[in-house]
């Protein structure tokens, strides 16, 4: 445990699911809730003929900033959008009642779900990730708060967009943001909206302009986004903004944000109840970790173009025989080249069938490793009959060989039953037959003392323990307790005193 926190300092993710809050540009934010029930509001005056008027005074600029009132003033909502950064694609639902709020993502790395009150204590935030899914309390400790904190983030604050708006007011004055004239009407789902762009560019501000602003003139990340381009469609009904997209290139690299909403009511809704099912706080942040770090590595790929991408989906999604990752792949051919791997590892002919290219080598390869003619059945082009029976005929004999081992193995198991086993040792650390004669040396660490008490039972047919969420929960208490002694050791004066103390 203590070793996957130290990875995820050091790689940066600091626990927050990557996606989850991305903003890109100064005003994304603006599309992740602006529904304050501001229904039948007065439309913005049209602009002035004078050619010298000032770009605040614009009917642009006041339809933008007016937008973020809208979200200020909100309080029940229930709100239903997608984000799309960089093709990694998530779905957002936020549902609000009283002091009770309910918040649900899910993309590419899962689904997290979060539920909050006026007591904190009692937050619970859920993970399924993959085939697994856990629940814990989120104000347990720093890491569940912070977990906590990167779905809490995502709530529609009064404060957040009169800050943005303030912040957005700042820069249009300041001219880092040039907002194109005129709006243009456009239909945007349910909503009738009036579509208005901007362009964002540091580049051009004098030292003295940025300092005003609030940036520093010295910031690199700042300064390496380039082209700069937002539209945001606002709801001419409410003065929402309802859909978003903005471009830009990051040291040269194009990239693009984009979210559009669904659903919005701003009557009270009905919050799901707390699931009753809660693992121990470690576990959670344990499963947390290593589901960020998976993710991680999937959303790299994105950072890339072309065939690069494909092979570095490609290559994870073979390495976790994950299929849902090869459908990130938006190249036909590499999508179905992907799939069949999967399909070949994983013996998993249904795969075959969802292909159209490979269908006939997916058969093949699954045939290989099965033995099952069957499939040979399936073919679309039957010139390809005798190559599908090599193959199987070559499965079967593995099929065959996998069999003999598997009875071998089953000859020296060691149990049928839990009661066939029980713990030996002085602090009950080996699971064994209950008939063992084996001698056990003593054990006096940390780590040993979490197996007292772990299930000890037949496990596949060989006596071992189960190790639960209590088992890692204390392994994780005793990692991380042996990295602070280990570390309190390197300070001289502690040093000092263990050597005396060995003396």
């Amino acid at each position: 445990m203590a070793e996957g926190k130290e990875k995820a300092k050091k790689d940066g993710t600091n626990y927050k699911l990557y996606g989850i809050a991305a903003v890109v540009l100064i005003a994304a934010l603006a599309a992740f809730g602006y529904y304050g029930g501001f229904f039948n509001q007065p439309a913005i005056p049209p602009a002035s003929n004078s050619t010298t008027q000032l770009p605040l005074a614009t009917p642009e600029a006041r339809l933008l900033l007016a937008s973020f009132d809208r979200g200020a003033a909100l309080e029940d909502y229930e709100l239903a959008y997608m984000a799309n950064d960089n093709s990694m694609k998530s779905n957002y639902t936020l549902a609000r009642n009283g002091s009770d709020t309910w918040i649900q993502v899910q993309g590419t790395f899962g689904k997290m779900t979060g539920f909050f009150g006026k007591d904190n204590s009692s937050d619970v935030v859920c993970l399924e990730y993959e085939s697994a899914a856990k629940c814990a309390l989120a104000g347990n400790n720093t890491d569940m708060a912070d977990i906590a904190a990167s779905l809490k983030i995502l709530q529609p604050t009064s404060a957040a967009y009169l800050g943005q708006k303030d912040d957005t007011r700042k820069l249009i004055a300041g001219g880092a943001i040039k907002l194109a004239s005129g709006m243009s009407e456009e239909k945007v789902g349910q909503f009738d909206t009036q579509k208005i762009t901007y362009t964002l560019d540091f580049s051009t501000l004098t030292v003295q302009q940025m300092i005003s602003l609030g940036r520093s003139p010295n910031d690199e990340n700042l300064l390496a986004v380039t082209d700069q381009l937002v539209t945001f469609w606002i709801d001419k009904k409410t003065g929402l903004m309802v859909k978003s997209h903005a471009t830009y290139k990051n040291r040269g690299t194009p990239g693009f944000f984009d979210t559009e909403y669904s659903a919005v009511s701003t009557a009270t809704p009905k919050i799901p109840d707390k699931p009753g099912a809660i693992v121990a706080t470690e576990a959670f942040v344990d499963f947390y970790s290593k589901s960020t770090s998976d993710y991680a590595a999937r959303a790299s790929c994105f950072a890339k173009t072309g065939a690069e991408r494909y092979s570095c989906l490609k290559s994870i999604a073979v390495g976790k025989n994950s299929w849902e990752t090869c459908k990130l792949i938006d190249n036909a051919r590499e999508y179905e080249s992907c799939t069949l791997i999967i399909a070949q590892n994983t013996r998993n002919h249904i795969l075959c069938g969802t292909l159209s290219m490979l269908g006939d080598e997916c058969y093949i390869a699954v045939a290989g490793e099965t033995g099952n003619f069957e499939l040979c059945k399936n073919l679309k082009n039957q010139s390809l009959g005798s190559a599908c029976n090599e193959a199987a005929t070559a499965g079967q004999r593995l099929k065959d060989e996998e069999a003999a081992a598997q009875a071998k193995l089953y000859a020296t198991r060691n149990c049928k039953v839990d009661s066939d086993c029980r713990t030996f040792g002085n602090a009950n650390q080996y699971c064994e037959p209950k008939n063992s004669t084996k001698q056990f040396a003593n054990q006096t660490g940390a780590l040993y003392a979490c197996l007292n008490g772990a299930p000890c039972g037949c496990q596949d047919g060989f006596c071992g323990f189960d190790k639960n969420d209590t088992y890692y929960a204390c392994t994780s208490k005793a990692e991380d307790a042996m990295l602070e002694a280990y570390i309190k050791s390197l300070i001289p004066g502690n040093s000092t005193n263990l050597t005396k103390q060995k003396i």
